[in-house]
């Protein structure tokens, strides 16, 4: 079937302009100095220089050029080139930097691609690709170990709201009190006392027995949560039951140099000690009142089986 005049000028045209493309190309690839180090390839970097003549006059007609040469990328490192070439054109560019920081986002596998690309995101105002970075970090981890070093990774690149957020998801994972004391003391040492204020009080309020809280005081000592540490010894000495008891705790106010406490939990075990000789000393009367009572009876049973002239026995 025979083609119509239009339809060969159509296909002349197409012919025409793809070898002056050609043509055009392989001069200025000849005339090209590639960059060092760039991940891109010679052709993504000519488009690049070609679109930076209009990058500050005509940013509408540079955008195609450098959505054409993002194209052409196929990781991060390339993505992220493209966007930092058009850093120094500020403003303009912006929405290019953006499309470069979305397709980048399609590339990330490890934690590290998401926490770079979330603080590239964050800095070119691309809200959303940080939002999808963020859950993918925090939502991704799954057990305390885990988000604590996303925490600690995430505030190492000054992501503190994230580093944040993975916080407060270890603590709900948290559920032992080994797990809880590894949180406040790394949140301590990430400078979130907040978290680790709360993980601490908790364990105070879970434990019910005088033992139990002394221990913990150990624990949490080197936090230096002096108010904190007040209140275990407070809850721990109305608690306490025994003389053991009592003297645990005098032994931790000495320690924090909590002398009321220290001066009351000495009173209280020598009040229980006082209690324990009366009660040990009773029993011991009492069982002497029993046996004397059982030789009396045993006494008048045998007087009146002499009386009515029965055996007594051997």
């Amino acid at each position: 079937m025979k083609r119509s005049f239009s339809s060969r000028v159509r296909w002349q045209t197409l012919a025409l302009a793809t070898l002056g493309g050609i043509f055009l190309i392989q001069p200025a690839l000849a005339g090209h100095k590639p960059w060092p180090g760039s991940p891109l390839t010679d052709e993504a970097q000519i488009v690049l220089e070609r679109a930076s003549r209009y990058m500050k006059s005509n940013p509408g007609k540079a955008t195609p050029m450098i959505l054409d040469a993002l194209s052409t990328a196929t990781d991060i490192p390339k993505c992220m080139a493209i966007a930092a070439y058009t850093e120094p054109y500020g403003h303009p560019m912006l929405e290019a930097r953006r499309a470069c920081i979305s397709k980048a986002l399609s590339y990330c596998q490890t934690r590290e691609d998401f926490l770079q690309l979330a603080i590239k995101a964050r800095q070119y105002e691309c809200f959303e690709v940080t939002r999808q970075s963020v859950n993918n970090l925090v939502g991704s981890s799954n057990t305390v170990d885990e988000l604590l070093d996303l925490a600690r990774k995430a505030q190492e690149v000054a992501l503190n709201d994230i580093s944040h957020l993975a916080m407060e998801k270890a603590y709900q994972k948290a559920d032992s009190v080994e797990e809880a004391l590894k949180f406040a003391r790394e949140a301590k040492i990430l400078g979130m006392e907040d978290l680790s204020r709360k993980a601490v009080k908790e364990l105070i309020d879970d434990e019910k027995e005088t033992h139990e809280l002394c221990l913990l005081l150990r624990s949490i000592e080197p936090l230096e949560f002096k108010d904190l540490n007040r209140l275990l010894l407070k809850k721990a000495i109305d608690e306490g039951r025994t003389v053991t008891d009592f003297r645990e705790v005098y032994d931790g106010a000495r320690r924090q140099a909590q002398n009321d406490i220290m001066k009351l939990a000495e009173f209280r075990g020598r009040k229980m000690q006082i209690l324990q000789k009366y009660k040990a000393s009773q029993a011991e009367y009492q069982q002497k009142v029993d046996a004397y009572r059982q030789q009396q009876q045993g006494a008048q049973q045998q007087q009146q089986q002499q009386s009515q002239g029965l055996p007594t026995g051997f």
